[in-house]
């Protein structure tokens, strides 16, 4: 059965000489696989660099079910989010957001629409961000809020409470700042760690 969809790409593996395996999320917040067969070699269908991480784009696939890779006919980009390739620091933050939710969302599982909903605010915030620390560390709150995960702590609680776009003006003292980011990195860890593991488990 052929399915369209808008998917965010999070990560690319490229297969043989040609092809790539994607692994991209749906706006239902599900981690889905596809197969782009010579996804390198077709302008026609995937031309213009549109199968890159970070790209939000139109798919049109085939749907195996039973969990089996999804075969990839063709894709259209909606948005590449320029901003974040006008320099490294930008980049660089808007792969890392694409790769903690792939590390973190399960492959077939649906997640959460907020978690879709999260991401796109994030890299659009990512785009002209002058406190990408600050963005990444909201980030992170966020997205171990969805997971149930996330210390009472009244700065956790605080940048829970607050849209994304609005991590910039957040007036926490540099300590607090501190503080936050090595709480939130230990538990992000911790939770990264017990996921890798119950996966690996299941393997």
């Amino acid at each position: 059965m052929q399915v369209k969809n808008k998917v965010f790409i999070l990560r690319k593996t490229r297969y043989g000489d040609n092809d790539l395996i994607l692994n991209c999320l749906t706006p239902e917040g599900a981690r889905v696989s596809f197969f782009a067969r010579s996804a390198l070699r077709s302008k026609k269908r995937f031309g213009g660099g549109v199968l890159e991480p970070t790209h939000y784009v139109h798919v049109l696939y085939d749907d195996k079910g039973d969990g089996k890779i999804n075969t990839l006919k063709e894709a259209s980009l909606i948005q590449d989010f320029p901003g974040l390739r006008t320099d490294y620091a930008r980049i660089e933050a808007g792969l890392y957001f694409v790769k903690l939710v792939a590390d973190i969302v399960k492959e077939g599982e649906i997640d959460s629409a907020e978690i879709f909903n999260l991401l796109g605010n994030t890299l659009k915030a990512a785009e002209t961000s002058e406190h990408l620390d600050q963005l990444r560390t909201h980030f992170e709150v966020k997205l171990l809020a969805h997971q149930g995960v996330l210390p009472h702590e009244p700065e956790e609680q605080k940048l829970m409470s607050l849209p994304i776009s609005a991590h910039a003006g957040v007036e926490f003292s540099d300590m607090d700042w501190m503080l936050l980011r090595s709480r939130v990195k230990r538990v992000l860890q911790e939770y990264l760690n017990i996921a890798a593991e119950a996966a690996k488990a299941q393997n």
